[in-house]
């Protein structure tokens, strides 16, 4: 008889969604049981996840399960990279960026029953000032926001939508000096954005260039203008075309410094913080192997090995 592979799911049991939903219930009807020995682990503190997810490496577990959203998957990625370990996703956040992108939408029985016959891929992670991140981050504007969301009691959709825009009435442009792969540039921004993977909470799109297969970072600069002709761009989040956008500046590159003029909010996989000083980023290809759904297997594994672009299934979550 075939062993059976050992699961570690790791939840936030004060998480929104993981209260809303009966999550041992839900992995007791979709998970084939004949495939899998499970553990559902409960964090109890802020940095548990860490520690379980070392824990899970440790103990030989063949998938480690982040049971929320993008922060979960910040948190626990860190402790797989460079291991055998396979990171698994159920998008049980508020923006769930990351698990959008692998296909997973927001269904969390449909991701469960995605783990039974799902296809691990190898894919990059990134550094900023030495932590590791999986999809995307940033300073200005969004990370202003980032950092308000962190700051309050309150998440999801609609304290996303409020601290946008009170934030869009009093954010100011400022002066960055940004060097990628060495050579000097100087911006008024917006924004700057360093991306491995594409996709924002909520489905919105900021790099839609970005691959995490490819061994490189992008980068999107949203140049400072008047405060109108962001609004007036914000439909191209909705259509992946805002690297188009007449205020937007994109590099491809292996290593980013960006060093603002003053402190400055900044979000790493959505999680805000204040940035002090500068920012260092760096790529480490193929350091991470992730369950996606079969479907989009060779959509999303393949680019390492195919040069050929991208091109989505018109199905599924993405």
């Amino acid at each position: 008889m075939k062993e059976k592979k050992k699961i570690r799911f790791i939840a936030n049991p004060r998480s929104g969604a993981n209260r809303r939903r009966n999550l041992p219930q839900l992995i007791a009807d979709n998970l084939d049981h004949d495939l899998f020995d499970h553990e559902l682990c409960y964090t109890e503190r802020a940095g548990h996840a860490i520690e379980l997810a070392k824990e899970g490496v440790e103990l030989g577990c063949d998938l480690v399960v982040a049971c929320g959203g993008d922060g979960s998957v910040n948190e626990i990625s860190s402790q797989l990279i460079g291991t055998e370990t396979v990171l698994g996703v159920l998008p049980a956040g508020s923006g769930n960026g990351f698990a959008g992108h692998l296909g997973l939408g927001r269904d969390v029985a449909k991701a469960i029953r995605h783990l039974n016959d799902g296809i691990p891929i190898t894919i990059d992670t990134c550094t900023l000032n030495g932590q590791h991140f999986v999809n995307l981050a940033g300073v200005g504007f969004d990370g202003a926001v980032a950092k308000h969301l962190h700051d309050s009691p309150v998440r999801g959709f609609w304290a996303y939508f409020k601290y946008t825009l009170e934030e869009a009435f009093r954010y100011e442009s400022q002066r960055f000096a940004i060097q990628v792969d060495g050579v000097k540039i100087e911006r008024s921004c917006f924004l700057v954005e360093v991306a491995n993977a594409p996709i924002y909470g909520y489905g919105f799109s900021i790099v839609p260039k970005a691959n995490f297969t490819d061994g490189k970072l992008e980068v999107l600069l949203i140049k400072k203008a008047p405060k109108w002709r962001y609004v007036l761009e914000s439909w191209r989040f909705l259509n992946r075309t805002f690297h188009k956008s007449a205020l937007a500046e994109c590099y491809t590159c292996k290593e980013v410094v960006i060093a603002p003029t003053r402190p400055i909010g900044a979000h790493m996989d959505g999680e805000g913080f204040l940035l002090e000083g500068e920012a260092r980023f760096g790529i480490h290809p193929a350091s991470l192997r992730v369950l996606v759904p079969r479907v989009y297997a060779e959509v999303l594994g393949g680019a390492r090995n195919n040069p050929t672009p991208i091109v989505y299934p018109t199905t599924g979550g993405l």
